[in-house]
């Protein structure tokens, strides 16, 4: 009775704490944290320090909502991972930990959330949770590798494992309808807005004390400052990231242009679609070209329709034949820059990639479970034994860390997830919209793998985004079902 009692104290409290912060405590708190943003600068103290306590406030709202709406939580960790992302470029923060943690926090918290409320697991028992599961199995095992250094093993599962497995359990249960997945959109147009317009300051006005050190200090400008000009990289990790991460937004924006309403959310999308071409050129990633032309070429088996199917044919034709037959635009660096890569044997960095993975083939031979999770680049922990030839791929890299077999397991893990999520999109789901804004994440994680096979792209924040794409496929089939329903339900109210 006492339990009952609590559990109905602590809803009562939660409902009006979060009526309150949805109503005017926001407005309240900014004004609060306003003013002592405004008291700390008049006495000049240190930047960090005056926002991060003037912060607290919104912070201390943003929480008490958070645990409110445990069950959309999912929103605030696709947000944060970019925001992470960002911070990262200003300040010195551990980006894999910083993640990690948010993730994690977001998990106990959908946890404790299901000790006082009822939750419906069966959705997030999917395909997707069961597929990495069993990869799951291999990298636990990869603990009794020989060579294993469990600290690297400890920051590399986050990508292998962490991820696929959050996202599989917790976009079922956040994104209930096809506004989830428009919000979705939403808040990943701003981070790639917020990330062109940083690419292009870094274009016209230099780079800021912090860029350069990267450059000159740690070794950057070897890949960066180049032949054929400058590769810029906004706030990410190297110019490939950011290249590779704005290719993804011209994908994803490209073909949910499509299956939106709205005349102004259009126009908002064919600007986003802009500022991600931007990027993606001036970014000098070959490998980015790679991302859109897989993501069309996905588009055109899924679409079931005969104009899409001809239409995207004749883009991807057009797009080989500027490529590969003309000339045209060789006098802009970028355009002659991802010419470059469907011209591969006139290229020689390509041509000492081919002689490195041959070279990786003799040793890898004695190696069929890898040097260890997370040792592809991991020299900082001193392992028994190393790869001499730094990998190239983030596929190259789950070769050199798990082996032969680890490879063939990822690659059929994966293999299996992209043919049950285009089955669904398929045949499982009726409504056509909602199997267009579906289709638009699929094409474009299957154009990210496309491209990670020439560059090491599961780096931050791409990883969210891409296993995000594979367990809304696995929560389609419920929101197409939720919008049927709905629509019945109208349908009996107007009769």
């Amino acid at each position: 009775m006492k339990m009952t009692n609590d559990k109905g104290k602590y809803s009562q409290y939660l409902t009006v704490a979060g009526s309150y912060f949805a109503n005017k405590g926001w407005v309240h708190l900014l004004l609060a944290g306003g003013l002592y943003i405004l008291y700390k600068m008049f006495f000049r103290t240190s930047l960090p320090f005056f926002l991060t306590i003037s912060s607290l406030p919104l912070m201390t709202a943003i929480f008490l909502l958070i645990i409110k709406y445990s069950k959309q939580s999912f929103y605030t960790l696709f947000t944060l991972q970019f925001l992470l992302a960002a911070a990262y470029a200003v300040t010195d923060i551990p980006l894999g930990v910083a993640t990690l943690m948010c993730t994690l926090f977001v998990v106990v918290l959908l946890f404790a959330y299901g000790m006082h409320e009822k939750i419906d697991w069966s959705e997030s028992r999917n395909g997707m949770l069961m597929l990495f599961l069993i990869w799951g199995v291999y990298c636990i095992l990869e603990i009794a590798n020989p060579n294993n250094v469990q600290a690297a093993w400890n920051i590399s599962i986050t990508h292998y494992l962490i991820y696929p497995i959050v996202c599989a359990v917790i976009v079922p249960l956040a994104i209930r309808n096809i506004k989830g997945i428009q919000w979705l959109l939403i808040i990943w147009s701003l981070f790639i807005l917020l990330a062109a317009a940083k690419g292009y300051w870094q274009k016209n006005y230099g780079f800021n004390e912090r860029e350069q050190y990267f450059l000159y200090v740690l070794g950057g400008a070897r890949t960066h400052i180049i032949w054929s000009g400058i590769r810029y990289f906004s706030f990410f990790s190297d110019a490939a990231n950011f290249g590779v991460h704005m290719a993804m937004g011209v994908s994803l924006f490209g073909i949910s242009l499509f299956y939106i309403k709205g005349v102004w959310l259009k126009i908002y999308f064919i600007i986003v679609i802009i500022a991600a071409i931007y990027g993606m050129g001036i970014s000098g990633t070959r490998a980015a070209i790679a991302l859109p032309i897989g993501a069309l070429g996905s588009f055109i088996i899924l679409s079931r329709n005969r104009k899409a199917c001809i239409t995207g044919l004749s883009v991807l034709a057009l797009l080989f034949l500027f490529f590969v037959c003309t000339n045209i635009g060789d006098d802009n660096q970028y355009i002659r820059k991802m010419r470059s890569a469907f011209r591969p044997s006139q290229d020689a960095s390509y041509q000492l990639r081919v002689d490195n993975r041959k070279k990786m083939r003799e040793l890898m031979i004695h190696k069929p479970f890898g040097y260890g999770i997370g040792l592809s680049k991991g020299d900082r922990f001193y392992p028994k034994e190393r790869m001499p030839y730094p990998p190239d791929s983030w596929l190259v890299s789950v070769w050199v860390e798990t082996g032969i077999i680890g490879l063939v397991l990822y690659l059929a893990v994966h293999g299996v997830l992209f043919a049950w999520c285009g089955w669904i999109l398929m045949f499982k789901i009726m409504n056509k919209r909602l199997r267009g804004l579906l289709t638009a994440w699929l094409c474009t994680a299957a154009g990210f793998y496309l491209a990670a096979y020439a560059n090491d792209v599961m780096q931050y924040p791409n990883s969210i985004p891409i296993y995000t794409a594979f367990a809304l496929c696995f929560a389609g089939p419920y929101i197409d079902k939720r919008m049927q329903q709905s629509k019945e339900t109208e349908l009996k109210n107007e009769q």
